[in-house]
């Protein structure tokens, strides 16, 4: 939102420029006609009578045209009037992209008139109209009337890029249906014609004005002499003329191009909430629209990854999004470790809900930060317990199921001194320390996406997930917070885990028939 104004700056600047343009045009037509204006004594009148005519024409043509202008323009600056405080419409928007073209053409169309009135006025006083006059009622006219139209929409098109487009289309999206405004390829094409062949045609002009005069008598030691003078006026002016739509041209592509190609890259380090400022309905402003659209989709996509890899370990989602990982299940070897706070149905029962969520919280951050560090990867929370996965996503090269089951040797024996240090500042705030246990088994599992057609999970099951749960199940039975399997702690040794002392014993599981060699951390 702005503040309101009574003129907005763009449109006093914008008549400025137009009725400028058209002012230069006029003094060049009346000094390209004193250089090609018939020599004979109806062309001479014709001259006379036109002259003494066109104050009265500026007169009539320039307010009525202003006139159309602003009418056209009303809704546009009814709504910088208000200081832009609501939603532009969709009339408002159709004039943003459109003004610079209808002002330029509104411009154009009193020099195409006055190619229309001042014959009828020269057939109406002198009974009949001649082909001699062709260049002061036609040509003149027309060309510095279609330089004038050319300078006023690229001026003006400027303005509207900087000034009334970006505050009209902040969301960055210059959709305003069927437009008027001018492609790339149009505005090339009307600089071809302004700098190359308008030139081209005044000199043309000049050289069959010069015969005509030789033609009726005049000395040719005065007509050369003068041609010279003439065409070199006209190289200065076209010249000039060149280098400032040039650069009129050049600053409505170099400028938005700049500011796309610094926005890609700042996409491509990552940056994705610095949009462009849409300037334009062209081609231009689609390229700045669809950068804005690709930055929109990225942000899009940013966040459901983030979201995704709430729900699924990052390394899985990346995993499955790559296509690493085969949903309908293979047989690997992993190392398990589950981790169960200890008498925690107790502890919930004379807990506050808000307290609850916010210790399991607390600690599952603290044991998921460092089953990370220790190169696994939660699968699941199971209510006050989590399922941390070892080895079965390390395809490097020389690491094997020795390297996984260090890491969940390592994990289990780190968490007891993390959750040391939880308890020592929830003691320090009166709170009551958490107890945990832990077990951890390694063996072949079954891992794929597993669960219903429209909701599934990618998990582990199998043998050695159920032997893992149980081992921790037994850490309450057997006064011990980590309880490894002999198969886990063998394989970890092997991989170069330093172990502590540790209690060796047989167990038989639930539901299992046979003992599991064990390995007790006290």
């Amino acid at each position: 939102m702005g503040r309101p104004v009574v003129v907005p700056g763009w449109l006093l600047l914008s008549l400025v420029v137009v009725i400028a343009a058209n002012l230069v045009a006029g003094a060049a037509t009346a000094v390209t006609v004193n250089l090609m204006h018939g020599v004979t004594p109806l062309a001479i009148a014709v001259r006379e009578h036109d002259t003494a005519l066109l104050p009265l024409w500026r007169c009539f043509a320039y307010p009525v045209l202003t006139a159309v202008t602003l009418i056209y323009l009303w809704p546009l600056i009814a709504y910088f009037r208000c200081g832009r405080s609501v939603e532009p419409s969709a009339l408002v928007k159709r004039r943003a992209v459109n003004g610079p073209f209808v002002m330029a053409s509104v411009g154009f169309s009193g020099w195409v008139s006055s190619v229309i009135v001042f014959p009828l006025i020269t057939i109406a006083h002198f009974g009949r109209w001649s082909p001699e006059l062709m260049s002061q009622h036609v040509l003149s006219p027309l060309v510095n009337g279609f330089l004038a139209a050319t300078t006023s929409y690229l001026v003006v098109d400027w303005v509207f890029r900087t000034r009334v487009v970006p505050h009209v289309f902040a969301d960055g999206r210059a959709s305003a249906g069927a437009t008027a405004t001018l492609g790339v390829g149009a505005r090339l094409g009307v600089f071809l014609i302004a700098v190359a062949f308008v030139p081209l045609f005044t000199m043309l002009g000049l050289i069959r004005a010069a015969a005509a005069r030789l033609d009726a008598g005049w000395d040719i030691g005065k007509v050369v002499p003068e041609l010279v003078h003439s065409s070199e006026s006209t190289f200065l002016l076209y010249v000039a003329l060149g280098l400032v739509l040039t650069a009129l041209l050049a600053r409505t592509f170099t400028r938005p191009l700049a500011e796309v190609t610094g926005a890609l890259r700042r996409v491509r380090a990552g940056t994705l909430d610095q949009p462009v400022r849409v300037t334009s309905a062209d081609e231009i402003g689609i390229l700045e629209e669809s950068v804005n659209a690709m930055a929109a989709t990225l942000r899009e996509r940013e966040r459901i990854l983030q979201t995704f890899g709430r729900v699924v370990e990052p390394v899985v989602r990346d995993r499955l999004l790559a296509g690493d990982l085969r949903g309908e299940g293979e047989v690997r070897t992993a190392s398990i470790l589950f981790c169960d706070l200890r008498d925690f149905t107790t502890f919930a029962e004379r807990t506050a809900p808000r307290e609850l969520v916010r210790t399991l919280n607390e600690f599952f951050t603290t044991m998921t930060t460092w089953a990370r560090e220790c190169d696994g990867f939660v699968n699941k929370f199971i209510g006050d317990g989590l399922l941390v996965v070892f080895g079965l996503l390390d395809d490097a090269p020389g690491r094997g199921p020795s390297h996984g089951a260090a890491a969940a040797v390592r994990c289990a024996l780190g968490m007891r001194e993390r959750l040391a240090r939880l308890n020592e500042d929830r003691i320090g705030l009166g709170q009551a320390p958490l107890g945990m246990k832990v077990g951890v088994h390694t063996g072949p599992v079954v891992a794929g996406t597993i669960g219903a057609a429209d909701r599934h999970e990618y998990t582990v099951i199998g043998d050695t997930v159920n032997v893992a749960a149980r081992l921790e199940e037994l850490c309450r039975e057997h006064g011990c917070e980590v309880i490894v399997s002999a198969a886990s702690w063998d394989l970890a040794r092997s991989g170069g885990a330093r172990l502590p002392e540790a209690h060796a014993d047989a167990i038989v599981p639930r539901g299992r028939g046979e003992s599991v060699r064990v390995y007790r951390v006290a």
